[in-house]
């Protein structure tokens, strides 16, 4: 009998622990993953963008949502939203802002999520198109929108593109970027050159430079470790 009760609160316990998985889906048809930790109290949101915008897929966000879930099931510090980009609708238009603006507004229904306090992150095109989206929505948020943390992402693939991003547009939100010596795709050169824009701009930049790492996020585990605890100090 002991056992068996052992095993009932066991179960109990892990239940209650265990993260929601949910989908959502937007009036354009894309879909995003939304991940919800167990948690006495309302925890703030944070979306991730994807990289590798490239595949025509406007339901790469659940697999986005799945990795990163895996990433900081532990840390219970905030719910995970992770929506969709593709080529015709890269994170740096005005129809993926309203697409996130929309997915934002469904997720801040959901239980267990304050949408009132909001952190942007992402990797690669993810985050490059986090540095554009938090210029384009902060009218919209306002006090909302706590924060951004990119990783491996550099603005240049966008101006390359005729997409302009101002860094004056975010002055004294706290920006945490972190990017590796060894990126394939991007020079730790102009990296710096977008950190310098961004200080001079008035951002509060918090950045980490990892001088062993390529660009995919395998390399950067340790710095990845790091977040939630940062968005426990950003989202206050």
């Amino acid at each position: 009998m002991n056992k068996i009760l052992l095993g009932l609160f066991t179960f109990a316990a892990f239940s209650w622990a265990s993260p929601k998985h949910d989908t959502l889906k937007a009036s354009d048809g894309s879909k995003a993953g939304l991940w919800v930790p167990k948690s006495k109290h309302k925890l703030p949101l944070v979306i991730w963008l994807h990289g590798g915008i490239g595949a025509n897929n406007p339901a790469k966000g659940l697999a986005a949502a799945a990795n990163m879930a895996v990433t900081w099931a532990d840390s219970g510090a905030f719910a995970l939203l992770a929506p969709s980009a593709w080529p015709a609708s890269p994170w740096w238009s005005d129809d993926a802002a309203k697409r996130v603006a929309e997915f934002v507004e469904q997720a801040g229904r959901k239980p267990g999520i304050d949408a009132s306090r909001i952190l942007l992150s992402g990797a690669s095109d993810g985050g490059s198109g986090a540095l554009w989206l938090a210029s384009a929505l902060r009218g919209k948020w306002t006090k909302r929108l706590k924060g951004m943390a990119i990783w491996s992402a550099d603005p240049d693939v966008m101006v390359q593109q005729g997409i302009s991003w101002n860094p004056a547009s975010l002055k004294g939100l706290p920006l945490r970027w972190t990017a590796g010596g060894h990126d394939r795709l991007y020079s730790l050169d102009r990296v710096h050159f977008w950190w310098e824009q961004c200080q001079a701009a008035g951002l509060v930049l918090d950045p980490h430079e990892n001088p062993t790492a390529d660009h995919d996020l395998q390399f950067h585990g340790p710095d990845l470790a790091l977040f939630p605890a940062w968005v426990r100090k950003t989202a206050r």
